[in-house]
């Protein structure tokens, strides 16, 4: 009977996530998605076209220089830096998992040829004592 060495690598990493995990990675999933760029592309239209007076009787809450959009975009960028790290921490932890189950993989692959190889010196050295004997009493040594 054989035993399972090795697991699926990304049953195991699901088993270790936190709630932190799963909330860092559901937003680096979506500040990565086009989908992203497009919102913040039409953010930023609306922010600039609400803010230049081209709109009549709509009053600049940030006129041009727009002070407060770049500090929020400076922001924005700071958490996005900071989501892209942690994203990157943990695909570092995947690949240790996985690194580790494929070793562990590897040192089960390694001893089964190991004993593989001591089985066929075995069938070897039986034969052969077999085929001497067998010349030994003048017996027929046809294996085939």
């Amino acid at each position: 009977m054989r035993t399972r060495v090795a697991r699926d690598p990304n049953e195991v990493i699901e088993e270790r996530l936190t709630i932190g995990d799963r909330i860092a990675d559901w937003i680096t999933n979506a500040i990565g998605s086009m989908k992203f760029i497009y919102l913040s592309a039409i953010w930023f239209f609306v922010w600039i076209v609400f803010n230049v007076s081209i709109l009549p009787g709509v009053a600049p809450f940030d006129p041009f220089p727009f002070g407060l959009l770049t500090m929020v975009v400076s922001l924005e960028a700071i958490f996005l830096s900071i989501f892209v790290l942690i994203s990157q921490n943990r695909t570092d932890s995947k690949d240790r998992v996985r690194s580790e189950l494929d070793y562990r993989v590897n040192v089960k692959a390694e001893t089964e040829i190991a004993e593989l190889h001591g089985k066929l010196d075995e069938l070897r050295n039986d034969l052969i004592r077999a085929i001497d004997l067998a010349a030994l009493y003048g017996t027929s040594t046809d294996i085939t």
